[in-house]
This record gives structure tokens, sequence and C-alpha cells, in this order.
């Protein structure tokens, strides 16, 4: 594995590992929508289950339920949606919105265009930074990661 993706990978699986599970088997409630109307006749997935279900298609339309662990700190213009090992970074149709920078451990419902997507070592970096790390040293080479870039977003308001 290259020292991007080890270092990237690293960085992801820290955040990850702070994701805790509160509301597990509660029902979603959205608090907060930005950008177009949640499409109702869809019935929300895991992320993992979107992922399986692109087989060899290299994007699909969907709609995901999961839990967002990491916001762009510069904007809320990504954010990154995670379902156990598995994660997708989700940026925003036209950068028409953003969400707020402490979105971070919300659960959300996410619709939108779903492919993979590889990122240079200087693209890792700046996610990175914008992410609030304080270094991310030479991070060099493809790091390999799902996208989705989301025409809609419903997130439940963090319990206090």
């Amino acid at each position: 594995m290259n020292r991007a993706r080890l270092l990237f990978s690293g960085f992801l699986a820290t955040l990850l590992l702070t994701a805790i599970t509160a509301h597990a088997g509660q029902p979603f409630t959205a608090d907060q929508a930005f950008g177009d109307v949640m499409p109702a006749d869809t019935e929300a997935v895991s992320l993992k289950e979107a992922i399986a279900s692109l087989g060899d298609n290299s994007q699909a339309t969907v709609k995901i339920k999961g839990k967002v662990t990491e916001v762009c700190q510069a904007k809320g213009c990504w954010m990154i949606l995670v379902d156990g090992d598995t994660y997708a970074r989700v940026t925003f149709k036209d950068y028409g919105f953003f969400v707020p920078i402490e979105t971070s451990m919300q659960r959300t419902v996410v619709y939108g265009v779903l492919s993979e997507h590889v990122l240079s070592g200087e693209q890792a970096a700046h996610y990175a930074q914008d992410a609030g790390a304080k270094s991310t040293l030479e991070l060099e080479g493809e790091v390999r990661e799902y996208s989705l870039v989301a025409s809609s977003v419903q997130l439940e308001r963090k319990s206090s």
C-alpha cells in the first residue's frame, strides 16, 4: 500500500473509531433539510447495500441512510458518510448548498449519484486539511474512495 493510502486510511480509521452508535434502532427524524426535496418514493438503504448494487455500473442514483463522521471545517462543502468500515465522501450538486460544519456524528439520509472515485495525493491532503488535520505529511499517490454527489440531504439533530 502506498504512503498516501496508508496515511489517509489511518486518518479515516481514527475518525471512524470515534463514531458512536447513538439512536441505533430508533426511527429517523429529519430535523434539517438541504438541497432539493428528498424523493419520498424511494426507500433509503445502507451505504454497503448501495455500493453492492453498483455492480459493474460506474454510477447509480441512490438514497442512502448513514452517519456523518466528518465535515469540511472550512465551509461544510463535503462530509463523510460511514457504514461500518466503509465510507463515501459526499459533495453537493453544483455546490448549490453546504451543510453546517458541526454536522459531524449526526444520522442522515442522502439522495444523489454514487460512484467510485480516485483522489490524487494532493486532493487527499487538501481534504485532510479541510477536516482539521494539523499536518498531512506529504500525501503522495492516489487514494480510491466512493463519492456521492448529493442533490438532497436530510440531517437529524444531535441529542444533547
